[in-house]
């Protein structure tokens, strides 16, 4: 765990600094998404629905690497059945760092860092008993650019090494509520366990366009797919579109 601390420290101070140079932009993000969740303790049944999502994001870039730093937020209403649900998402930090020209000028690669937290509530199924699930991640990302006349692609998948998670146990009192931001907050850190891929996998597949290089508008469709393999287990598999807008410069 303190190796992980350490590595995280690093890879931060190091894009503190770094952001002080070379060329920097912030830009700004509304994602639509499907969610497909399940939940060990449901029964079996498998969750799903449609949610929205804001994403900031700032990106440093000299002529030997590229760091990105995004936080996200987001909601999800699911439902199976007639049974309703809801899963909210919070990402206050993903770090990728790129490095230039390792295999050619088009094809990036490096490691990316990645803190998330996913809520999930059933009022009818679960007596509004809280579920989560915490992800500190270790892992890697490749990205691949590449143009069709003078429109831009990139292609990136990312997974996870190792980190560590956080679930809720299994035995649940059916009938305590534990809403209140404090519970959630103290949820969202309790019991963390160190794990590899045997305890959980966190991928994602991202292919983005955008006009051209003055454009200031891009559109980007992403698969991702959590597995917490321990019990209780959780799978979550979500398809998003995003638009993308970069500020105009000063």
């Amino acid at each position: 765990m303190n190796k992980i601390i350490v590595l995280v420290l690093s890879l931060v101070l190091f894009t503190l600094y770094t952001n002080a140079q070379g060329t920097r932009y912030s830009i700004h993000s509304v994602g639509f998404n499907y969610l497909q969740l399940k939940e060990g303790m449901n029964y079996g049944l498998v969750f799903r629905g449609p949610g929205l999502s804001y994403t900031y994001s700032s990106l440093w870039e000299n002529d030997w690497c590229v760091i990105s730093y995004d936080a996200m937020f987001g909601l999800t209403y699911m439902q199976t059945r007639t049974l309703p649900g809801a899963n909210m998402t919070i990402v206050p930090v993903k770090l990728d760092w790129l490095f230039k020209n390792i295999i050619g000028d088009k094809l990036m690669i490096g490691p990316n860092f990645l803190a998330e937290y996913n809520y999930q509530l059933y009022p009818d199924l679960q007596s509004m008993n809280s579920f989560w699930f915490t992800q500190y991640t270790i892992g890697g990302i490749l990205q691949y650019n590449f143009r069709i006349n003078r429109q831009l692609f990139v292609c990136s998948v990312s997974t996870s090494f190792f980190g560590l998670t956080s679930r809720q146990p299994e035995d649940l009192d059916p009938y305590f509520w534990d809403l209140s931001g404090g519970d959630i907050i103290r949820n969202f850190h309790q019991d963390l366990k160190f794990g590899v891929a045997s305890r959980y996998k966190s991928s994602e597949l991202e292919m983005k366009w955008s006009p051209g290089d003055a454009s200031r508008f891009s559109l980007s469709w992403c698969l991702s797919y959590t597995d917490y393999c321990k019990a209780p287990n959780l799978k979550l598999l979500n398809n998003s579109l995003k638009l993308t807008v970069r500020p105009k410069s000063k």
